[in-house]
């Protein structure tokens, strides 16, 4: 297991800097579009259009409207739906109503978006079939001195390498959304084994503060194991790079390449992502999970 390349970002700690360093700042690359986009095997798309702001602007992003939003794939004849904009949430994108568009595993899919200028912007991703994950568990730690729960993954994986995989956690079904609870992983060194005990999430916290926990007494825990391409691997990957900045040893701060392509040769920000995915059993945390991180 611990050839197993799993990226599991739990905590940094970021070193001190006494040096001052004056970073010049240009307006080069403002007013691009960034899209967050999404297909899957068991929920309908959903895209998020909008444009960047400059670093010193902190603000959520403007949501784009008007955009023609379109999702098809590559069977014969080809599957397509367009995609409505939210009345309450501006710039965000889904299927319309009483509709369904549910992704294939196998098949491709390309979203293209016409923009309110007239430019068209595109991406492509394919379902990679994805093992169903067996179980999970909900154990001590072994990262943290056996103070803090873990969850820990059961199952096969796929013969053949070059798979990749995203696990998206939740908690009485809220989605741990933030950079701190992302774990993904390939099969290298491990291709076709059975996985056993691979731990995906810990709850580090200060012991002494329980409102800091994420995972509670009573709380129910369950899993989605998501099939994932290569490129959205290394994407996340850069992802956990960016948010460790700060230490001796990080990457500098730079705009992640994006899977997004525009018509008028303008850089797009941003990822269309595209899972298969299999649903875990629950756990809840019961008093006999609890007492094993308090007997000492």
């Amino acid at each position: 297991m611990k050839n197993f390349i799993a990226i599991i970002l739990a905590s940094i700690l970021f070193a001190s800097c006494e040096d001052v360093i004056d970073v010049k700042l240009n307006d080069k690359d403002q007013d691009l579009y960034a899209i967050e986009a999404k297909i899957t095997t068991i929920d309908n798309p959903w895209v998020i259009v909008s444009k960047v702001l400059p670093v010193t602007v902190d603000e959520a992003y403007d949501g784009i409207s008007n955009a023609v939003v379109t999702i098809f794939d590559n069977a014969e004849p080809s599957n397509a739906v367009i995609l409505v904009e939210d009345t309450e949430m501006k710039g965000y994108y889904e299927v319309p109503e009483n509709e369904s568009y549910m992704g294939t595993a196998g098949r491709t899919y390309t979203l293209s978006i016409l923009t309110p200028e007239g430019s068209t912007i595109s991406a492509t991703e394919t379902i990679y079939p994805v093992v169903p994950v067996d179980s999970i568990q909900i154990w001590p730690s072994m990262r943290g001195d056996k103070r803090f729960l873990g969850v820990f993954t059961f199952g096969n994986e796929t013969p053949g390498p070059g798979d990749y995989y995203k696990w998206d956690i939740y908690v009485n079904d809220t989605l741990l959304n933030d950079v701190g609870s992302m774990a993904f992983a390939s099969d290298e060194m491990v291709d076709g084994n059975y996985i056993s005990s691979l731990e995906i999430f810990t709850d580090f916290h200060d012991p002494s503060e329980e409102s800091e926990r994420i995972l509670g007494f009573e709380d129910t825990v369950y899993i989605k194991q998501t099939s994932i391409s290569e490129f959205a691997y290394y994407y996340y990957f850069q992802m956990v790079n960016q948010a460790s900045t700060g230490s001796m040893f990080s990457v500098p701060p730079a705009n992640i390449p994006s899977n997004f392509t525009a018509s008028n040769g303008e850089k797009v920000y941003g990822l269309f992502t595209a899972h298969d995915v299999s649903v875990s059993n629950s756990v809840v945390i019961d008093q006999a999970i609890e007492n094993e991180i308090r007997k000492d």
